[in-house]
């Protein structure tokens, strides 16, 4: 009879073991953005389940906040964008198509920025370099290490 006791402590043991580990996993919390970005040889816009995704500075009325710091505003957080954040860049081309990066996207937080959606999320990139004054430039969200199409999401004037 004692085998029987040994026995049915092990299973009670293994099955609060799973359940926690089940619970674990269905209760994480933020991301880190670090996912790998599904179908990276894809020609689609690069974040193609977004939900609205906008430059929020600078932009009227929204001054960068540091030097050469470009910060976007996305419609919540269930895209790829929110998922893999580290794995995408802004470009900016200007009007005579000479291009300017930023390094990857970091999460920001902007509790004074714009607010164009329901739920705002905010990333952040620094542009590598100076920028020309009094010029007008496109902004695009971009995957480099993909083959997804830049997608635009705002201008701006230096």
């Amino acid at each position: 009879m004692r085998t029987h006791t040994i026995l049915s402590s092990r299973l009670a043991r293994t099955v609060l073991v799973a359940a926690s580990l089940v619970i674990a996993a269905g209760c994480g919390g933020g991301s880190s953005g670090t996912t790998p970005i599904p179908n990276p040889g894809s020609n689609n816009y690069c974040d193609p389940d977004n939900n609205g995704v906008q430059l929020a500075r600078p932009t009227s009325g929204f001054p960068m906040t540091a030097s050469n710091t470009l910060e976007i505003v996305a419609n919540g957080n269930t895209d790829t964008l929110s998922r893999s954040y580290s794995q995408f860049d802004l470009n900016l081309v200007d009007n005579f198509g000479n291009r300017f990066a930023t390094g990857t996207l970091s999460l920001a937080s902007d509790p004074r920025g714009p607010q164009p959606y329901a739920t705002d999320f905010y990333y952040s990139g620094v542009v590598q370099g100076n920028l020309p004054g009094g010029d007008f430039f496109t902004v695009y969200l971009n995957a480099p290490n993909t083959n997804c199409t830049p997608l635009p999401i705002g201008s701006l004037q230096t």
